[in-house]
C-alpha cells in the first residue's frame, strides 16, 4: 500500500500545474467555445478523509481553483455542484445525482473537477460515468490529473481511477482495524449514547444514565409488563407529548439526526418501543459490532450474528432489572399478537396458555354468542385444523381463579416458611435435574473426547501423507470430514457446557421467587403484572367429558423460577369436607363414564363397577350409582322407542307407496 500512495502523489499534480495562461502545463491554450445556453458543471466533493490531508482538498479551495480555471479559459454558465462530508465510494450523493440529471437533460457542456478522485473512488463506477459523459458529447476537465477529453483519451486515466479506489480502500481498512482494536479493548463503538443514557464528561468513553430518558425506558418496560402492547405504548407516550427518542438526542446533539427537522418530534412507532425492549444495554451491558459492511463499497451495513457479537456484561449502570427485562421480553415473544376487545383492553393470559398435547398456544374468543358473553381459550392448532388436535376449551374466569388461588397459596406459605420453601425448591430441582445433570456430564466427557481423538486424527493423516503412505486427495477428504466433525462438537460442547452450568445454577432460583412474593402481597386481584412476573407458562388438557356443562380438566400452572410447585398444608389447615365430598363424586363420575365406554357405550351394572362389600360400605356412593344407571337406562328405553316409531313410520310409507 506504501508502493501504491507514492505511485499516487507520483501522478497528482497541484495547483502549480496551472501556467500564467490558465492552460495545463505543457498544453496550448484551449478555450471553450462561447455557448450561452449550456452551463459549465464545477464539481467539488470532500470526505472526512481528505479533510485529514490538509487544507489544499477543502471545498473552498476546490471552488476558488475551479472559478480560476473556468474565467482564464472562458468556460461560462459556471454552477457548482458539491458534497461535502461524503465518500467517494457512494454515488447516490445529493451534488453528484444533482449534477448527472442535468447531464441527463442535455444542460451541461463541460465539468470541471481537481481531479478524478474527486469524481468518485470506485473505477468502474467513474468509469461508467466517463463514458456517459463521451456518449453525451459533455468535455470532462480534471486540472490536477492533467485530463482534457476535448485533447483525446488518457491511456493512463484507467489506472488513476484503479489508484484512487486503492486509496479508499486502504482507509476503509484502516478505519475497521481501529474501530476492531476499540470494541474489542472493551470501549463503545457507536458515535453516540442510547436513549436514557449520556456520555460521561469525564471520558467519552463511558455512558452515565439520563435520569429524564431512563424514567420513560423503565415506564416502557413497565407497560408491557402491564399487558399493553408495542403500538398502545407508542399512543400513550404520543398523547402525553413525550419527546420521541431520535427528537430529545437531536435536542441535546447527539443522534443521527440531530441536523435533521423533525415534522412531529412527539411521534412515537411502535417499533421503537420494540427496540427499546429488545436492548441488553439497558440491563448495564456493554454490546459492539451489533452491524457490519461485508465490503467498503456496500451502503447498508447487516446484522451480526449473535453468537458472533462481543458483549461485556455490567460496563456501565442498568436502568432496568433484569427480571424486568426478561418478564417483558418473555411477554413480547410469547404474545406478539395480543387484540383489544371493544373498550381497548387485550386479555392478559394470552400467549401464557398452552396445549397440552399439541404444544401449540391457545386462542382467546371473546364476544357474544347465542346472547351471552363468552370469553375463552381454545387450541390453535384445533382452530386453524393445522392438526388433529381437540378443542382445549377452557373459560378464562375460571383459569384466572385457578392462577390466583395457586399464587395466593404458594406465596402465602413461601412468606411464612421461608427456610422450608427454599430447601423444599432445592431438593425438588435436584431431584428433577439430578438425571439431566449426569446425562449431560456423561454427553459432555464423551464429546470432549472425541474432540481430543480427532485432532491426533489429523496430525496422523498429515504425517501419512508426508510419508507416502496416502495421496494428496485422500488427505483433503479426510481432513475436511475431520474439521467438519470437529467443528459441529465445539458447538456442542458449547451448548451442553451452557446447559449444565444452568442447571447448576438453580440454588437461586427460590431466593428470586421470595423476592416476588415480598413485592406483592395483596392476592385479592389477578393484575396483569402480577400475572407476567409470576407465571411462566399454564398448561391445558382436556376436559375429562366433553360436551358436557360441568366436568373436569386438568391445568398446570408453571410459575417463574420455581415451575410446578405443590405448597403442602400446614398444621393450622382442616380440609374442606365439602369440596372433598365433591372431588370423590368427581372421581366416582370419571371413573364410571370411562369405564363405561370401555365396555362400548353400555350402562354398566354394578358388579362392573364395584364390589357388593364397596357398595355396601358407602350407600352414598351406591345411590349415585344408581341415579346414573337409571338415567341411562331411561335415556336408553326413549331412543329406542323413538327408533321404533321412525321405523314403523317408514314402513307404512312404503306399503302406501307400493299400493
Amino acid at each position: 500500500m506504501k508502493k501504491s500512495m507514492e505511485i499516487s502523489a507520483a501522478i497528482c499534480y497541484t495547483v502549480d500545474a496551472v501556467n500564467e495562461s490558465g492552460c495545463l502545463k505543457g498544453e496550448t491554450m484551449n478555450r471553450q467555445p462561447a455557448n450561452n445556453q449550456l452551463i459549465t458543471a464545477a464539481y467539488e466533493r470532500l470526505s472526512r478523509d481528505d479533510e485529514l490531508q490538509g487544507p489544499s482538498n477543502s471545498i473552498k479551495n476546490q471552488q476558488a481553483l475551479l472559478e480560476e480555471y473556468a474565467s482564464r479559459n472562458g468556460f461560462a454558465n459556471l454552477v457548482h455542484y458539491c458534497d461535502d462530508g461524503i465518500s467517494g465510494t457512494r454515488f447516490d450523493r445529493p451534488g453528484f445525482v444533482r449534477m448527472m440529471d442535468d447531464i441527463e437533460a442535455g444542460k451541461i457542456q463541460a465539468v470541471l473537477c481537481k481531479d478524478t478522485s474527486r469524481l468518485g473512488r470506485d473505477y468502474l463506477r467513474v468509469g461508467l460515468f466517463i463514458e456517459t459523459l463521451r456518449q453525451k458529447g459533455v468535455r470532462l476537465i480534471a486540472i490536477g490529473d492533467n485530463v482534457d477529453t476535448a485533447q483525446g483519451e488518457d491511456d493512463f486515466l484507467p489506472f488513476r481511477n484503479i489508484i484512487a479506489e486503492w486509496h479508499a480502500r486502504d482507509t476503509s481498512r484502516k478505519i475497521k482495524a481501529v474501530y476492531k482494536s476499540k470494541g474489542n479493548s472493551g470501549k463503545h463503538t457507536s458515535s453516540h449514547a442510547l436513549y436514557g443514557y449520556a456520555k460521561s464528561s469525564e471520558d467519552s468513553n463511558q455512558w452515565v444514565v439520563d435520569p429524564e430518558a431512563a424514567d420513560i425506558v423503565r415506564r416502557i418496560f413497565s407497560m408491557t409488563i402491564a399487558g399493553l402492547g408495542p403500538t398502545q405504548i407508542a399512543s400513550a407516550l404520543e398523547a402525553e407529548r413525550v419527546p420521541s427518542p431520535s427528537y430529545y438526542l437531536a435536542q441535546k446533539g447527539m443522534g443521527n439526526g440531530k441536523n435533521r427537522e423533525f415534522a412531529d418530534p412527539y411521534r412515537w412507532w411502535g417499533t421503537t418501543v420494540m427496540y427499546i425492549l429488545g436492548r441488553v444495554e439497558y440491563l448495564g451491558h456493554m454490546v459492539n459490532f451489533k452491524t457490519f459492511k461485508a465490503n467498503f463499497k456496500d451502503k447498508h451495513r447487516q446484522k451480526t450474528p449473535e453468537d458472533e457479537l462481543v458483549i461485556y456484561e455490567n460496563a456501565h449502570e442498568g436502568i432496568v432489572a433484569p427480571a424486568t427485562w426478561e418478564t417483558a421480553n418473555r411477554i413480547r415473544q410469547n404474545a406478539k399478537r395480543r387484540r383489544p376487545n371493544s373498550l381497548g383492553e387485550a386479555n392478559p393470559l394470552t400467549g401464557l396458555l398452552w396445549c397440552a398435547d399439541c404444544n401449540a398456544k391457545l386462542y382467546n374468543e371473546r364476544g357474544m354468542a347465542k346472547g351471552k358473553w363468552k370469553d375463552i381459550y381454545i387450541c390453535s392448532s384445533n382452530r386453524k385444523r393445522t392438526t388433529d388436535c381437540t378443542s382445549h376449551r377452557i373459560r378464562t374466569d375460571t383459569v384466572n381463579e385457578l392462577v390466583l388461588d395457586t399464587l395466593r397459596t404458594v406465596s402465602e406459605y413461601a412468606r411464612d416458611n421461608e427456610a422450608d420453601f427454599t430447601r423444599q425448591v432445592n431438593e425438588m430441582f435436584s431431584n428433577r435435574q439430578a438425571g439431566n445433570i449426569k446425562a449431560g456430564r456423561k454427553k459432555l466427557t464423551a464429546s470432549q473426547k472425541r474432540h481430543g481423538e480427532l485432532d491426533k486424527l489429523i496430525q496422523r493423516i498429515y504425517e501419512d501423507m508426508v510419508a507416502g503412505r496416502i495421496t494428496d486427495k485422500r488427505f483433503e477428504v479426510l481432513s475436511a470430514e475431520y474439521e467438519r466433525e470437529q467443528s459441529e462438537l465445539e458447538q456442542a460442547i458449547a451448548d451442553l457446557q451452557a446447559e449444565v452450568d444452568s442447571i447448576e445454577d438453580s440454588a437461586e432460583r427460590a431466593e428470586r421467587f421470595l423476592g416476588l412474593t415480598r413485592k406483592y402481597t395483596d392476592f385479592t386481584e389477578l393484575t396483569a403484572p402480577m400475572l407476567h412476573e409470576f407465571v411462566q407458562r399454564i398448561v391445558i388438557h382436556e376436559r375429562a367429558e366433553k360436551n358436557k356443562q360441568f366436568t373436569s380438566q386438568k391445568v398446570e400452572i408453571h410459575l417463574n423460577f420455581i415451575g410446578q410447585y405443590q405448597a403442602p398444608m400446614t398444621d393450622c389447615e382442616e380440609p374442606d369436607t365439602e369440596q372433598l365430598e365433591r372431588e370423590r363424586k368427581r372421581d366416582y363420575h370419571r371413573e364410571y363414564y370411562r369405564r363405561r365406554q370401555e365396555n362400548g357405550g353400555k350402562p354398566l351394572t354394578p358388579e362392573d363397577t364395584r364390589t357388593p362389600e364397596q357398595i355396601a360400605d358407602d350407600e352414598s356412593a351406591k345411590r349415585e350409582y344408581w341415579k346414573a344407571y337409571n338415567r341411562d337406562y331411561q335415556r336408553e328405553y326413549q331412543r329406542k322407542k323413538a327408533r321404533e316409531k321412525r321405523e314403523a313410520k317408514t314402513a307404512a310409507s312404503e306399503m302406501s307407496a307400493a299400493v
